[in-house]
């Protein structure tokens, strides 16, 4: 993917962001998070949703895995 590259090339290295793209018929978005980004939604989650039953078994998520996009993409986990 060009656009995965260019995106790349242009926040420097990879192991510092996560990535995650949405793909559509005619566009591909993607929007990158920095680690620290990501840390504090991570707390933030754990904190305020953390005693709620049904995502109970989703939490707490783990700020230094990629946990927080895999719930995401089923649409359990929405802001």
């Amino acid at each position: 993917m060009k656009l995965h590259a260019h995106a790349s090339a242009r926040t420097g290295s990879v192991a510092k962001n996560s990535s995650a793209f949405l793909k559509a018929a005619t566009t591909t978005l993607l929007h990158t998070i920095s680690e620290s980004e990501k840390a504090s939604y991570v707390a933030h989650i754990n904190n305020y949703l953390g005693e709620d039953d049904f995502l109970k078994k989703y939490l707490p998520i783990d700020p230094s895995t990629n946990d927080l996009f895999e719930i995401a993409k089923d649409g359990v986990l929405l802001w």
